[in-house]
């Protein structure tokens, strides 16, 4: 009765967990939904009118100088902008052209951008870019022009000579300080370390002397020795990081990638913000799943440990079900959370997931099938009880003694110490033979009987015969006085007769040193009252010669009989 009130207390408390977290998970739910989404500023309608499609932008030295963002003919925005930027290069690369010469003329309402004596096109400005960018012609034509120009100086600065040989000279100088605070941060990480391991081990009695009966303090200085590890490589990996763009921004090839690394972090992670804050209601789910689950296996572990204890007792279910049936609803309650939470996993509905799972499925489909078969096979074994641990059973060839029931295989081991990795599947399909299930019931006194059968000739009374191997029985160890051994005569052959000595024991799984005694001491009685275990055809040649039985058991006066001949039936040569 008071595990029963147990049990249901723990079940009030799992409900009170459960709609607790309910609770909290849908009030964040709420909070999250109520925050207002960032927004971005739209354009003003003339602007976006005068937009014909995706903008282009004009980069110079991997720095962005200005974005086309009108159509201009059969050309689109970034067309026009992609043939900015080959002209735009041509001209930065060529030393004939000076900055200066770049300039602005008007053609029939249309603003050309040229640089040097040969008027090299760089840009064209229509009044539909004035418009897109909200200025006027003259305007945007002037802020073009200056911008090129300074970009073209630029460009030419950071290739000179005296440039690149400081870029060299710094690249230098920042490999040099890399290679040092690398050095120190080893050094510094390892004399903590071995500070720490001799503090623990001059201090470590004291600690569980100070934590005893609390928690051990071992576990948690392993977790901080990992974590800081871990805080060491991500330190390492910042600073390689920081290392390689201060690198890329001494030469003015690679300077892009620098000028725009921190917005590169930047978008990376107002991106990883924005996935998170958007993930946030299927991550509250998956808690609400996961709980759930935790507390329904704890419950459910809770009352098969009672039904192991014997502190609820089913008259139906046996306590060799417990662990296998507790595998089992362990398993589906997994499956059906499982199936629950895979909607909620990130990239649940993304191709690349579902092609996996396909992948994945056809794996376990075409692999697994004999797995399938052995872990159906184990738990039919369990729940038909053909066999228990300790029993000596038969499978097939196969005789042993029980040491292992796994879901997957059954191990025993057999008289002579091998082990034999028996799969379930085959024991599904297989005669299983168990010597022990009598022999161990405490209801049944019979036990196991072992039997054993030879053969002697017709010239032994059968009486001598049967009390002769009853004794045998009677004087070998672990056979049962009760019930008593008995002899069957099982046939009536040529030469001679077959008795069959039948004993009980209740000791099967020590079968074969019972059946060594046994047929010892048949051998002992045997030749004790003179009865010579022989074959026919020894017999038919027996007369005068020695008796088979050993010198121990026969009279000191016995002597070896002669060839018996009779004369009065032999005829005289004709």
């Amino acid at each position: 009765m008071l595990t029963v009130l147990f049990l249901l207390d723990r079940f009030s408390l799992l409900l009170t967990k459960i709609l607790m977290v309910s609770v909290v998970c849908i009030v964040g739910l709420h909070l999250i939904g109520a925050t207002p989404a960032r927004s971005q500023s739209p354009l003003a309608p003339e602007v976006q009118q005068a937009i014909g499609a995706e903008p282009g932008s004009v980069v110079l030295d991997g720095k962005t100088l200005f974005q086309i963002r009108s159509n201009f003919g059969p050309l689109s925005a970034l067309q026009r902008a992609n043939l900015t930027n080959e002209q735009l290069s041509a001209v930065a690369s060529n030393l004939q052209i000076s900055p200066e010469s770049v300039r602005a003329e008007n053609v029939q309402g249309i603003t050309l951008i040229v640089a040097g004596e040969k008027n090299v096109h760089i840009t064209t400005i229509t009044p539909e870019d004035a418009k897109a960018e909200g200025a006027t012609q003259e305007t945007l034509t002037q802020k073009y022009v200056a911008t090129i120009r300074s970009s073209l100086i630029t460009f030419r600065e950071q290739r000179s000579i005296e440039k690149i040989v400081r870029g060299v000279g710094y690249a230098i100088l920042a490999t040099l300080l890399f290679w040092l605070t690398i050095r120190l941060l080893n050094k510094l990480f390892a004399v903590t370390l071995d500070r720490l391991g001799n503090w623990l081990e001059h201090y470590s009695d004291r600690l569980k002397d100070a934590n005893r009966g609390v928690l051990p303090i071992t576990p948690f200085i392993t977790v901080i020795l990992h974590f800081a590890e871990l805080g060491r490589s991500v330190l390492y990996l910042f600073l390689a990081c920081v290392y390689l763009f201060m690198i890329f921004g001494f030469f003015p090839w690679t300077q892009g990638l620098s000028s725009n690394f921190w917005a590169i972090i930047g978008a990376t992670l107002a991106e990883t913000e924005r996935a998170i804050v958007g993930y946030l209601p299927n991550l509250f789910t998956l808690v609400l799943i996961v709980f759930i689950t935790r507390e329904i296996l704890a419950f459910i572990h809770l009352f098969f440990k009672e039904i192991k204890l014997g502190s609820i007792s089913l008259p139906w279910f046996y306590a060799d079900w417990v662990q296998p049936t507790f595998q089992l609803v362990r398993f589906f309650v997994f499956a059906l959370a499982l199936a629950i939470a895979m909607p909620f996993i990130p990239g649940f509905k993304s191709p690349a997931f579902q092609g996996v799972s396909l992948v994945l499925s056809a794996l376990l489909t075409l692999g697994a099938a004999s797995a399938v078969s052995n872990i159906i096979g184990g738990f039919i074994v369990v729940y038909t009880r053909s066999f228990q641990i300790g029993d000596m059973i038969k499978i097939g060839e196969l005789i042993g003694i029980v040491l292992e029931k796994d879901v997957l295989v059954t191990r025993i081991r057999t008289p002579k110490n091998v082990v034999i990795t028996i799969p379930n599947s085959t024991i599904l399909s297989s005669n299983v033979i168990n010597y022990s299930t009598l022999a161990k019931d405490l209801g049944d006194t019979t036990g196991l009987v072992l039997h054993t059968t030879i053969t002697l000739g017709y010239d032994i009374p059968w009486q001598k015969v049967h009390q002769v191997l009853i004794e045998a029985a009677q004087a070998t160890p672990q056979i049962l006085s009760n019930p008593a051994p008995f002899v069957l005569q099982t046939s009536l052959n040529d030469f001679n007769v077959s008795y069959e000595l039948n004993a009980y024991t209740d000791c099967p799984e020590y079968s074969p040193e019972i059946y060594s005694d046994l047929h010892r001491n048949i051998q002992d009685k045997c030749n004790e009252v003179g009865i010579e275990i022989m074959s026919p055809s020894f017999l038919a040649l027996r007369d005068g010669n020695h008796s088979t039985i050993p010198e121990d058991y026969l009279p000191n006066d016995y002597k070896t009989p002669g060839f018996y001949v009779d004369a009065s039936k032999s005829q005289p040569p004709t």
